[in-house]
């Protein structure tokens, strides 16, 4: 028995360290040969700053970087006021980074931050959620699939630092929307493996700890084959970037001057409707359908859903990680919600929400939400629009050099 044995293990022990071996070296000839961060990788929310950490992390490194997390109003690039566009050349000083896409809800963001070790430790970070987050499930599966990374996941799960009360509230979520998406008539394929991973981290138990270390070096393996391909997925992006000098002496900004060319560009960007919306925008989704817009949202509440406890916990990773971020408080288009029917007083009951969360924190916030009704301010049904991102980018500086 003891020589059968034997027969088994040392060829198995054998084939583990040469297989690690090759392992090792594949990762060190990529880690060695990859392109340093470039500046202009900010400007664009790549998809892969969501799918892995790697550009996250490079971006945490520099000292001149502001990262700022989003959604889909990071898309708005053809406003000068969008942050890519006025910071443009470091202009103010610093590069911006732009992480997120459509649907990064708080719980990505929660995901992304614990997934980032140390290199975000302490950093300056500034959030941004959207109203239409906030509908009683919260982020819904399919959009959560889309954005979940499993290699983050399994670096947050490795970290140290970060309580048990984070990776199970965070574990419980991941589980819940796994199994909700495996429901979906058109769902793709699940790693089971990781679905019983957040299972077990959420809820321990007997039987799924024995899977759970049954499964442990595949976790590792995973783990570290994620990394080699995240690294392999961002090496084009940043050869094709280039790099940005501070200019010797900041130019002043004439803020005054600024309002007055976003009001133009915005007049010259919306003169199809009387909502101030971009002309593509309004054509698209509303146009003639406008009649059949009256009222639809009548019976549309914000007043409970998942997404103020995602918002809790992005906080709650924040503080974890050191980090004291700014959090912009987006407002919802008055107009068009008096239209369709979501009325000031619900309204106003999410804004006081999301505020006490965010005082509940001690989090800094910039609180938009009085400008719901200004020309320009929005440049759609939602998304910060010419004079929105102009009020962004002033409390960006504010925020950046410490006040």
């Amino acid at each position: 028995m003891r020589q059968a044995a034997k027969q088994i293990f040392l060829p198995s022990l054998a084939l583990l360290l040469a297989v690690s071996l090759t392992f090792l070296g594949a990762g060190a000839a990529v880690t060695g040969t990859m392109p340093p961060w470039r500046d202009s990788v900010g400007d664009v929310n790549h998809t892969e700053k969501i799918t892995g950490t790697y550009l996250v992390e490079q971006s945490a490194g520099q000292e001149d970087t502001l990262l700022l997390f989003g959604s889909s109003e990071l898309r708005t690039a053809e406003i000068s006021t969008h942050p890519a566009n006025f910071f443009a050349g470091k202009r103010a000083g610093f590069q911006v980074d732009l992480i997120g896409r459509g649907s990064c809800q708080s719980l990505i963001h929660a995901l992304q931050i614990a997934a980032s070790g140390d290199s975000l430790r302490g950093k300056r970070v500034v959030l941004i959620t959207s109203p239409q987050s906030y509908v009683e499930g919260g982020i819904a599966p399919d959009l959560f699939m889309a954005n979940f990374s499993v290699q983050g996941y399994l670096e947050l799960l490795a970290d140290d630092s970060l309580s048990d009360e984070v990776k199970v509230y965070l574990s419980r979520r991941v589980a819940e929307l796994m199994e909700e998406y495996k429901a979906l008539p058109d769902a793709a394929p699940v790693d089971p493996a990781i679905a019983a991973l957040a299972e077990h981290t959420a809820e321990p138990a007997l039987l799924s700890g024995i899977g759970n270390a049954i499964l442990s070096p595949y976790y590792v393996a995973r783990r570290w084959l994620y990394e080699l391909k995240d690294k392999a997925s961002v090496r084009d992006i940043l050869a094709a970037g280039e790099d940005f000098s501070v200019p010797g002496k900041l130019p002043a900004i004439d803020w005054a001057a600024e309002e007055e060319a976003a009001i133009t560009e915005g007049k010259a960007m919306s003169g199809n409707n009387d909502f101030w919306m971009l002309d593509d925008y309004y054509t698209t989704y509303i146009g003639s359908r406008l009649e059949r817009q009256r009222d639809r949202d009548a019976d549309l509440s914000y007043s409970q859903s998942k997404e103020y406890d995602d918002l809790r916990m992005l906080f709650a990773v924040c503080r974890e990680k050191g980090i004291q971020p700014l959090f912009i408080h987006v407002p919802l288009h008055g107009p068009w919600s008096d239209y369709t029917g979501f009325g000031a007083d619900r309204r106003a009951e999410y804004y006081q929400n999301v505020r006490g969360i965010a005082a509940e924190y001690g989090v800094q916030t910039l609180d938009l939400t009085g400008h719901e009704y200004e020309e320009y301010f929005m440049c759609d049904t939602m998304h910060l629009g010419w004079k929105g991102w102009l009020a962004v980018d002033k409390a960006l500086i504010e925020y950046y050099y410490g006040g």
